[in-house]
């Protein structure tokens, strides 16, 4: 029963000396061959830098610049020119009555007698040419381009809107990854102790000073925490690279997370939050600006009952056509305004007008429904900091346990069953507080989205 003392002894020391194993396995690794260490504050910024959503988002917004330049272009002199060239279907005959020139007394009528003008089925030009410059649509353009600038300012809040989500997602993966490295090396530590305490359990039991029960136990221990090993390493893996994906970059490319440490919660009343959101999330702010584009349709909608007034140049040039003038060209303004519609622009006003209501009902709703997600997410996450709390104070304790059980078995006084046992309790509970201060901090990055944080 010596040796069995003294595997015991082996198996103390490793328990609970987690951490000078992990400095000696950190030692023994030279720092250059470390991966480069990603920090929370890093990620997020390069995300927000590479994220292709984020990237495509922007791209999304620029475009309205060019519409804006297009819409403002039509308060410019429009040009129209075009060039019809062919060969007549049929001659082009005309008459020319006797004296419709006039009747002279010294020449008489003229023409004398009537005239017939021929022209064969020959090949013949018709040029146009036309200069516009509107007046009266001046007013009815402006509204289209304050319009259009509202569709990008709309749009520009789409691009914060893609932000504050890849910023979260990002946060959220970054804690959960911390909190998955955190049990694969809890887990590769219990993996080497374990094996050292089979081959230590086999050398004994060849020499039958332990029992085979305590051997199976041993090697049963061991089987399970290398498959939970081989679990959280490809968990770590996938979620190395769905990091990676959100940073934009290739899935390959290696790093190291930042530990997280435990911090208090920060004195934040749900009044302050929920005001932070009303002057912060994107969602409001495109609920207003639709508002006001949909005051401006209904401006436009009105406008139409403005007739069309425009400084007009129009030019007209024939070919190869006989006695049609070769030339023509003229100078003014051209009206055009239709005082019967059978109600259609009143229609379409009150069909604009009902649209404004709406989205005055849709301000008011996203504004109350971002309230009361705010107010989930706060008390989610004080919810998150007292789970944390109840988390760290059962590690300690079950932390002050596996001590006691220590002492006692130096002393005699304790079975390995029950050293054991306070081990799987000292895993558990190191598990489960590293995953409570994930979904503090996982908690936390969720209330800042819901405040309109990036």
């Amino acid at each position: 029963m010596k040796a069995k003392h003294l595997l015991m002894l082996f198996l103390m020391f490793a328990v609970a000396s987690p951490a000078l194993l992990q400095a000696q396995r950190q030692a023994a690794s030279p720092p250059e061959s470390e991966p480069p260490l990603l920090t929370l504050e890093d990620a997020v910024s390069f995300a927000l830098s590479n994220n292709r959503l984020v990237k495509n988002s922007s791209l999304e917004a620029r475009k309205f610049d060019f519409r804006v330049s297009t819409a403002r272009s039509r308060r410019l002199p429009q040009f129209q020119f075009a060039v019809l060239g062919g060969e007549l279907l049929q001659p082009f005959n005309f008459t020319v009555p006797a004296g419709s020139l006039g009747t002279f007394a010294s020449t008489g009528p003229i023409p004398a007698t009537n005239s017939n003008i021929h022209t064969p089925a020959q090949f013949v030009t018709l040029t146009t040419a036309a200069f516009d410059e509107p007046i009266s649509q001046q007013y009815k353009i402006h509204l289209g381009i304050r319009a259009t600038e509202l569709a990008r300012d709309i749009s520009r809040e789409d691009v914060r809107a893609e932000r504050q989500k890849i910023a979260s997602e990002v946060r959220n993966a970054y804690f959960n990854l911390v909190a998955t490295q955190a049990g694969v090396d809890a887990t590769r530590e219990a993996v080497k102790t374990l094996e050292e305490a089979q081959r230590v359990t086999a050398k004994y039991q060849l020499e039958q000073t332990v029992l085979r029960a305590d051997a199976l136990e041993v090697a049963a221990r061991l089987a399970k925490a290398q498959y939970d090993l081989s679990v959280a390493e490809n968990g770590l893996a996938t979620q190395r690279e769905h990091l990676n994906q959100l940073l934009g970059r290739d899935l390959t490319t290696p790093f190291r997370v930042d530990f997280m440490p435990e911090t208090e919660a920060e004195d934040l009343p749900l009044q302050v939050a929920r005001d932070r959101a009303a002057k912060s999330r994107p969602e409001i702010r495109q609920a207003q600006l639709k508002q006001k584009q949909a005051e401006y349709d209904r401006r436009i909608a009105k406008a139409e009952y403005i007739p069309d007034l425009s400084v007009s140049v129009r030019y007209l040039g024939v070919n190869n056509v006989s006695f049609v003038p070769g030339n023509v060209g003229v100078a003014g303004f051209y009206f055009s305004w239709e005082p019967f519609d059978w109600g259609r622009r009143r229609n379409a006003v009150s069909e604009k007008t009902k649209t404004v209501e709406q989205a005055r009902n849709g301000t008011a709703e996203t504004e109350s429904q971002i309230a009361v997600e705010v107010g989930m997410k706060y008390r989610k996450w004080h919810e998150a900091a007292l789970l944390l709390k109840a988390a760290r104070t059962q590690d300690d304790a079950n932390t002050e346990r596996l001590r006691e059980v220590n002492t006692k078995y130096k002393e005699q006084a304790a079975l390995i069953r029950d050293m054991l046992e306070a081990q799987a309790r000292k895993s558990e509970t190191d598990y489960q507080y590293q995953q409570a201060l994930s979904s503090y901090w996982g908690a936390l990055a969720d209330l800042r989205r819901a405040m309109g944080e990036e």
